[in-house]
């Protein structure tokens, strides 16, 4: 029996990386589950939080902030969920879970990301159905945030990916559907008190390409660099008014010479993203922004956030937001709930 090829992957692929918005930032890469920027605040915000992010979602923007996100509260738990493709197919989604605590003189963070490529039927060559299974990809990590200052965070992080694209029983060559792989992630981020700023430098995703078949055909990692900048532009105990933004670069430039992607910066492949953000009463908060990635990823993007540690008396905060798809498809909804402990 000729069973299913490695067209599958193939297929899957293209998919993601034609519909599924970030997953362009770094074209050429694999482990695209990497790739989609955490918490729906910061993707309202023009999917930038380098320089925000002091919560559990730094374990994804930037392992620094986690040396700031013990100074209100004792450690947070967050989660967000996105369909990505809703447009094409429910059952791709993104997830993501995230818990961080003091440590020591820093903070402790780990997170998880999953994402689900839906459920494929797999085929023999005659066109007839042999089995069902499950695509998915999912990437496990683990960071540490401190102050060498009173405003210098410094922070690194250690992950596992894997992905199951295909059991390797319908795969014609028998092997291939299976990958993993480690990386690595540092950040600073310095507050500037007199200028109400923050800046902030984070290196993701530094590690061995992901091998599915050989080491010939493997796709290296989604490495990147982004600097980021936030500020406050005004705050008063009835409203506040912030501004933010990222500036993202690929840290793998095509080689020609060697007929592969090497470690140098493509600033080809660079992108941005700058937002702004309101708050009322320090509950109520609406964003707007701008993401200009790569492809055609060009849009407005939009959210609003609920903090109802005022109300109810339990930190939970809530949060949604729109952003752009390649052009022709509707925007993508991601939603997050934290609760601060």
């Amino acid at each position: 029996m000729f069973q299913r090829s490695i067209v599958l992957l193939l297929t899957i692929t293209v998919v993601m990386f034609t519909f599924a918005g970030t997953a362009l930032a770094v074209s050429g890469a694999g482990a695209i589950a990497l790739e989609f920027p955490i918490g729906a605040r910061y993707n309202g915000l023009g999917e930038a939080g380098t320089a925000l992010s002091q919560d559990a979602t730094s374990i994804w923007w930037n392992p620094a902030g986690l040396a700031f996100a013990g100074d209100n509260y004792n450690g947070q738990a967050h989660a967000m969920h996105s369909k990505l493709v809703p447009d094409l197919a429910d059952d791709i989604t993104l997830s993501w879970v995230g818990y961080t605590s003091r440590m020591g003189t820093g903070n402790f963070g780990t997170g998880l990301t999953y994402l689900s490529m839906g459920d494929q039927v797999a085929t023999n060559d005659a066109g007839e159905v042999i089995g069902n299974f499950t695509s998915y990809m999912f990437a496990l990590t683990t960071a540490y945030g401190t102050r060498v200052s009173e405003n210098l965070g410094v922070g690194f992080g250690v992950k596992y990916y894997r992905d199951k694209l295909a059991p390797d029983e319908v795969l014609q060559d028998g092997t291939g559907g299976t990958g993993s792989t480690y990386a690595f992630d540092a950040g600073l981020l310095w507050k500037i008190p007199a200028m109400k700023m923050n800046v902030a430098v984070a290196v993701a995703n530094l590690g061995k390409a992901i091998k599915h078949v050989d080491d010939a055909q493997s796709d290296p990692l989604p490495r990147k660099i982004t600097f980021g900048v936030a500020r406050s532009l005004f705050y008063t105990d009835a409203t506040s008014l912030l501004f933010v933004a990222d500036y993202l670069i690929p840290l793998m430039d095509w080689n020609e010479d060697q007929d592969d992607y090497g470690f140098a910066p493509d600033f080809d492949e660079s992108e941005w993203g700058a937002g702004f953000e309101w708050g009322y009463d320090k509950s109520l908060f609406l964003r707007i922004g701008y993401k200009k990635g790569t492809g055609q990823i060009e849009d407005m993007t939009w959210g609003l956030g609920l903090d109802l540690g005022k109300w109810v008396g339990q930190d939970i905060l809530f949060g949604y937001a729109a952003i752009p798809q390649a052009k022709g498809l509707a925007k993508v909804n991601r939603f997050s709930i934290g609760y601060n402990f």
